[in-house]
């Protein structure tokens, strides 16, 4: 096994070892992605990659802070039925996401690439004959040095996937677009930086809607500084979560299920 490889599932059996002993900060939970107005009927089910610990109320009441949102099982899952749909797709993307966090402090990035399955089938003599290799598609990768020339794919982006994305052209948009709300996401909810211009710099602020992050750390450095505290924590962002407006909270759940309009302008 390339000695990458074997780093990658070290670091996912370490970290399934510690969540016997605690939960992950990211966790999935069903939404209804399609609801008929007059009948109340959901017609489609999906799952969203939320906070563990955050929330915010919203008119129909509280629910955690969504990182992103899918409504495709892909082509290796199982699809579940009811609000169980595409749960098995989620927890997957959840799990390589929640060991990304870690790495993410630690210098790695995130890139979109390809995920290429001929890639992984054996070639030469010993080789079996395969079926005829799915669809290349876009993918976002972890890359960190611990991991070489083998990143660790986050998620595949599927054409069902921007199919059902609303504002974005394609699965390479789509893929570019959630780097940039993941990237935000980690850098209030887990690196919790009290650096302005790290907000700033952010792919996602150049966008109206994406300015939601620097107004919730603003509103958590206001309480920071009231406290005489140095740091962000837990604390400060949950108090400035529940001071922005109620558009402003709704801004922020949206970004999970669709591009803000001037996403393409960016």
């Amino acid at each position: 096994m390339p000695k990458s490889r074997f780093l990658i599932c070290i670091l996912l059996l370490v970290f399934c070892g510690e969540l016997a002993a605690q939960e992950p900060e990211i966790a999935i939970q069903p939404y209804k992605a399609d609801v008929d107005v007059l009948t109340g009927e959901v017609r489609a089910w999906g799952q969203m990659i939320v906070h563990r610990g955050f929330e915010v109320e919203l008119e129909e009441g509280v629910r955690s802070v969504p990182i992103l949102a899918i409504q495709y099982e892909g082509l290796h899952h199982v699809k579940g039925a009811g609000p169980a749909t595409v749960e098995a797709r989620a927890k997957c993307i959840a799990e390589r996401l929640a060991v990304a966090w870690d790495l993410l402090a630690n210098g790695a990035t995130l890139k979109q690439g390809v995920d290429d399955w001929r890639k992984w089938r054996l070639k030469g003599e010993a080789a079996p004959t395969y079926p005829a290799a799915p669809t290349v598609c876009p993918a976002i990768y972890l890359h960190h040095a611990s991991l070489g020339e083998n990143p660790l794919r986050i998620m595949t982006v599927y054409p069902e996937d921007a199919a059902r994305f609303p504002r974005v052209k394609d699965g390479i948009d789509l893929a570019e677009y959630l780097i940039a709300v993941i990237q935000a996401h980690h850098l209030l909810f887990s690196a919790k930086s009290s650096n302005i211009a790290d907000y700033e710099q952010l792919e996602i602020d150049q966008t109206r809607e994406g300015k939601i992050f620097k107004e919730i750390f603003i509103r958590a450095d206001e309480v920071k500084t009231l406290r005489g505290e140095q740091k962000l924590n837990n604390a400060t962002i949950k108090d400035a979560l529940a001071r922005v407006a109620l558009p402003q909270r709704q801004r922020l759940v949206n970004m999970a299920i669709r591009a803000p309009r001037d996403w393409q302008n960016k």
